[in-house]
């Protein structure tokens, strides 16, 4: 089938000399190009699930003490760092 379009003057031109750099045809590119967009399309979109934040826990929540009740950056330094002071 023949399709007639219009591109812009200066996107053309370079498309046309890389093709002939490669030895290769502007419609061969095209439809090579055509083709893998289709076929992107068709590949599924990973989806991530959604999170349920009422009962998410931290991946590193175990490591924190049960009765931590301040969650401030500054809190956790402490907490850190006073067990390495604890362990020397």
């Amino acid at each position: 089938m023949k399709a007639t379009f219009q591109i812009p003057d200066e996107l053309y031109r370079e498309f046309k000399a890389e093709t002939a750099r490669e030895g290769r045809t502007v419609r061969e590119v095209a439809i090579k190009l055509f083709e893998q967009w289709l076929r992107q399309k068709k590949l599924p979109t990973p989806h991530a699930s959604p999170i349920d934040w009422q009962s998410f826990e931290a991946p590193l929540a175990n490591l924190m003490p049960s009765q931590t009740i301040d969650h401030s950056t500054e809190a956790m330094r402490e907490s850190i760092t006073s067990q390495w002071n604890e362990r020397a």
